[in-house]
C-alpha cells in the first residue's frame, strides 16, 4: 500500500523560518528583558517612581511590555510548531495530519471527506497546497513538497462531487 508523508515545512523553509524566528525573540528579549526588570522594580516599590509617574502609568506600561513582549511570544511559538509538528500522512485508510503545539492530531478517513480542494502556484501552476474537509475537521497538505503525486492519490480514493479543480489564487477572472 502506498503511503507519503508530508513536511510542515521542507529543510528549505525551516532553514529560513527557524533562523528568522530566533532572531526575532533574541532581539526582542534583548532590548526588553532589562527594562522590564525596572519596571518590575519600580512596580513593586523595590525602585522609586520617576517624578510625576502616576498608578495610570504603571498600569499602561503593562499593556505596552504586553505589545511588546508578543512579536516574541509569537515567534517562539512558530519556531515549536515547525520544529515539532509531525508530518502528515496520506495512505489507503485516509489522512492524517497536525499534531502540534497548538492543534491536536486528526485523522479522516476517505469516507469521512466532504470537500477536497486544491491551489496551484501563479507562475509554474505547480500544486502548493491540498486541503480535505470533513464535518468537523480540516488538514491542509503543503510544506513546500511536490504535490502532484499526492494529489493524484488523494483524487482517485475520492468521489467526484467531493473533489474541486484545483484554483489560482488571485487570479483576475477576465
Amino acid at each position: 500500500m502506498q503511503t507519503f508523508e508530508i513536511p510542515v515545512a521542507n529543510l528549505t523553509i525551516k532553514l529560513v523560518i527557524i533562523p528568522a524566528c530566533l532572531l526575532i525573540a533574541g532581539v526582542v528579549l534583548w532590548w526588553a528583558i532589562p527594562k522590564f526588570a525596572i519596571y518590575l522594580r519600580v512596580l513593586t516599590g523595590r525602585e522609586p517612581r520617576k517624578p510625576g509617574t502616576q498608578t495610570v502609568h504603571l498600569v499602561l506600561g503593562l499593556f505596552v511590555y504586553l505589545l511588546i513582549f508578543l512579536p516574541a511570544v509569537i515567534s517562539i511559538v512558530i519556531l515549536i510548531e515547525i520544529t515539532t509538528t509531525p508530518p502528515s500522512i496520506v495512505s489507503g485508510g485516509g489522512v492524517v495530519g497536525g499534531g502540534g503545539l497548538l492543534s491536536s492530531r486528526k485523522t479522516i478517513a476517505w469516507n469521512e471527506v466532504t470537500r477536497a480542494d486544491c491551489l496551484m502556484t501563479r507562475g509554474s501552476h505547480k500544486i502548493s497546497n491540498v486541503r480535505l474537509t470533513a464535518a468537523s475537521k480540516r488538514i491542509e497538505l503543503g510544506g513546500g513538497v511536490e504535490l502532484e503525486p499526492i494529489h493524484d492519490f488523494i483524487w482517485a480514493h475520492l468521489p467526484p462531487p467531493v473533489t474541486h479543480p484545483c484554483t489560482i489564487p488571485f487570479r483576475s477572472s477576465r
